[in-house]
């Protein structure tokens, strides 16, 4: 397979990535009803950001760093794959090991909940939320060695339009320089 044909893929597939762990980090990671005797009842919900505000903030990484390699030049690609890589772990580890954080999330909530009068700490239902951020750091971590390995060999940005050496503005320029000059991309009036 060409290694080229890779690149808006796995570019794609990191941004999606990102965008569904960061989307997954919001999404209520644990529930429970709050009812005591006499009181109406309050179901309490917890997101993951909630609980672990750093996924989220992992996954706009994900995402900065999926847009990074559309500007950056060959060398640096290889870096930012590395890069996602290692934050991509970093994910999957805040997540996979937040459960006291989470825990203590859903504490604090069922406590600040209008029906809480004191007591026992009530179990709660986790949702799946937490495990499509894990499955979208996995997948990021994945497309970040991928990038690692082919991104160099991806095309770049033209630098065309980059800044370059001025032209020597001594010498005599005729109309016809100037524009032979605007055909090859540079900026006569520099």
């Amino acid at each position: 397979m060409n290694p080229r044909r890779l690149y808006a893929p796995v570019v794609l597939g990191t941004l999606a990535a990102g965008v569904l762990s960061f989307f997954a980090a919001g999404r209520t990671w644990a529930q429970v009803k709050v009812a005591t005797d006499g009181l109406p009842s309050d179901s309490v919900k917890v997101t993951g950001t909630d609980a672990q505000p750093l996924v989220a903030a992992l996954a706009v990484v994900v995402v900065t760093a999926a847009l990074a390699v559309l500007a950056s030049p060959l060398r640096a690609r290889r870096v930012i794959g590395v890069f996602t890589v290692l934050v991509s772990i970093a994910g999957v580890l805040v997540v996979v090991l937040s459960s006291s954080a989470l825990d203590d999330a859903v504490k604090r909530a069922v406590e600040a909940s209008p029906a809480f009068t004191g007591g026992a700490h009530r179990t709660f239902d986790v949702s799946a939320w937490k495990y499509v951020a894990v499955v979208g750091f996995v997948l990021s971590a994945v497309l970040g060695a991928v990038t690692t390995r082919f991104g160099p060999l991806w095309p770049t940005m033209s630098t065309r339009y980059e800044r370059g050496p001025r032209p020597d503005r001594s010498a005599t320029t005729t109309d016809a320089d100037m524009w032979k000059a605007l055909d090859e991309g540079h900026d006569p009036t520099q």
